[in-house]
């Protein structure tokens, strides 16, 4: 199972404004010293090493978890164009079977599938797409159609079919073991697990667990128990949560006391609030690791907070 990120924000894609690259310019001359500019070999070397260097990312919602035999996508956000154009260049796009599941069906979850060009248009492609709604089509349809977007649905040259998935058992898919569960959030999303070979993903984003922490404690953490890499929806900090109560999003405080005592790999904050800039989400992650500490000192897994590029490989067991 390889997992790649391809897009971490929430609600709405931010690029970088001039100003921000401009900021990031200014702290890396700042701190920079004539050793660190004194060959191309030594700047990337600095350029490696310094915070400065690079960004979370501005694309929303857009997991890839890889098989040797299968592709799973998990939600098409802005991130969905970049996987495509990698698919193109290593030629996955033409040939492995492509699995997409959807979360739900907010704008920034799906924005991206019309713009999944090397695959969408290619005739007889297929793609299967999996939800724990029965109306799957019929969403995206809708952003293609009338004046929302100038290619119909009906124009896909792709064979598309829609699959619903049950909530109260696990659905066998390319050799994988996936499980769905309701989240907490308008207009009904679901949170996935997915196991193959030993490994789990567990993908839980768009969901206010932090309204009524206690009452759904226990089910998260059953939810993840075991799995190698849990990302979860943590869009806000602590205080910033309470002015966007009913917003459907978390604060990942809660998370952490959910499973301070799980046997998970790594948690991961994800969902950036797009007004939150890269200092800003590095805060909110130095916040939560300082938070671990205190109330999970014992917990043997990590937490990072989610950039685009970021993987993971994990071999069978």
């Amino acid at each position: 199972m390889r997992i790649r990120l391809w897009g971490v924000r929430g609600s709405l894609a931010t690029p970088m404004s001039s100003a921000q690259v401009r900021d990031k310019a200014r702290s890396l001359l700042s701190e920079a010293t004539p050793a660190d500019l004194s060959s191309a070999a030594s700047i990337e070397a600095y350029l490696d090493r310094s915070p400065h260097s690079w960004t979370y990312g501005g694309n929303t919602s857009c997991v890839e978890v890889a098989f040797d035999d299968a592709l799973f996508v998990l939600d098409a956000g802005t991130g969905l164009r970049l996987l495509g154009r990698e698919l193109a260049a290593d030629g996955r796009a033409t040939d492995i079977p492509i699995h997409f599941f959807f979360t739900h069906f907010h704008w920034d979850h799906i924005v991206g599938f019309p713009f999944f060009a090397p695959v969408l248009f290619i005739p007889g492609r297929k793609l299967d797409i999996w939800s724990g709604r029965s109306d799957a089509e019929r969403l995206l349809q809708t952003q293609m159609s009338d004046a929302h977007f100038p290619y119909k649905w009906e124009m896909l040259k792709s064979s598309i079919t829609c699959h619903q998935l049950p909530e109260q058992e696990p659905t066998a898919v390319a050799g994988a073991e996936v499980r769905i569960m309701p989240l907490i959030h308008p207009d009904k999303a679901y949170g996935y697990r997915i196991s193959r070979g030993g490994r789990t993903v567990c993908y839980l984003t768009d969901t206010e667990v932090s309204k009524n922490p206690n009452k759904v404690a226990q089910q998260y953490a059953d939810f993840v128990a075991g799995a190698d890499v849990v990302i979860v929806d943590a869009m806000y900090g602590f205080l910033e949560y309470h002015d966007r109560i009913n917003f459907g999003h978390s604060t990942i405080f809660n998370f952490i006391d959910f499973f301070k005592d799980s046997d998970i790999g790594e948690l991961v904050i994800f969902h950036h609030d797009p007004t939150a800039n890269d200092p800003a989400v590095t805060k909110l992650r130095n916040d939560a690791r300082r938070y671990m500490e205190l109330v999970a000192p014992g917990a043997k897994w990590k937490l990072s907070a989610a950039f685009e590029g970021q993987s993971w490989d994990l071999p069978d067991r």
